[in-house]
């Protein structure tokens, strides 16, 4: 689940939002785990969400081979399950990059978002 957009945030929530083990918690540690530059600050992840999925290298804008594609690059998205479903925005980082209009190969088969990054539909490769 994403990290609250504003308000107090604790080394304790980012640690738990990456995964990472909760004692000896480290602001330059962490924001390196997130990608994010120097200096580090707790506000950079405001919003953040560590839900990571892979695509193909990039998207594309016809789905004709989109299944035949490899699933290489990290994206992310702003759902709570495990892969972006309709409805959820897909980023090309973790700062928060909408990823654009396009097909692209995910886990389940493919989705298809729009100019701001939302996913519209999402199908099954056979």
């Amino acid at each position: 689940m994403a990290l609250p957009s504003s308000g107090p945030i604790s080394g304790s929530q980012i640690s738990a939002e990456l995964g990472t083990a909760s004692t000896n918690i480290s602001l330059g540690g962490m924001a390196d785990s997130a990608s994010f530059s120097a200096p580090d600050a707790y506000s950079d992840f405001y919003g953040y969400s560590n839900l990571t999925f892979y695509v193909a290298s990039a998207f594309q804008a016809g789905n004709k081979l989109v299944c035949n594609q490899s699933q290489t690059v990290a994206f992310y998205h702003n759902g709570s399950n495990t892969w972006p479903e309709v409805g959820d925005t897909v980023y090309t980082n973790s700062g928060g990059t909408a990823f654009g209009i396009g097909y692209s190969r995910v886990n389940f088969g493919y989705i298809l978002t729009n100019s701001l990054g939302v996913v519209t539909n999402q199908y099954i490769c056979f």
